[in-house]
């Protein structure tokens, strides 16, 4: 990589050594729903993804565990929404009518997760999936790294990114 000052912009996924980022991943997850939290983009394997829709009103759950925010009646099930942000760490961010929350399942409990946006179905290209580097802070929920043309993507790991809120819900 050539030397870059702070004004410069992060370098593209095609300039980061494949070092930086891990090894490739065994396995394959051919498609997957893109989002961001805080302006990074991560994805859910698509096959983990129920449906999409934009948040509804939820009961507050007092002491429900790191990131539950409350529950939610979809459909006469009541199942707990999950902020994302305040699960990985990220400052907490007034929720609006657009914000969306995916519906997803880890074993038996489908989960509500609230994010600040959502991309759309991702076509994974063969390949650009690669083990997470163990520096970051959630490489142990992650299923890998995907590099893309226009940028990398966490793809996570909902049953280990859940699994710890399992005693609180």
């Amino acid at each position: 990589m050539a030397d870059r000052d702070a004004t410069d912009t992060l370098p593209a996924p095609e300039e980061i050594p494949a070092a930086e980022i891990g090894e490739p991943v065994e396995g394959w997850v051919e498609r997957a729903v893109a989002f961001y939290l805080g302006g990074q983009r991560y994805a859910l394997p698509i096959d983990r993804v129920n449906e999409i829709q934009q948040i509804v009103a939820f009961s507050d759950v007092p002491a429900g565990g790191r990131g539950v925010v409350g529950m939610v009646n979809l459909r006469g099930s009541v199942i707990p929404a999950v902020d994302l942000r305040k699960m990985i760490g990220l400052e907490e961010r007034e929720y609006s009518l657009e914000t969306p929350m995916i519906i997803t399942r880890t074993g038996a409990q489908t989960v509500a997760l609230i994010v600040d946006e959502v991309e759309d179905v991702i076509e994974l290209p063969v390949g650009c999936l690669q083990a997470a580097p163990p520096m970051h802070a959630l490489s142990s929920k992650m299923i890998g790294v995907c590099r893309l043309p226009d940028g990398l993507m966490y793809l996570l790991d909902i049953d280990k990114l859940l699994g710890d809120l399992s005693g609180g819900m």
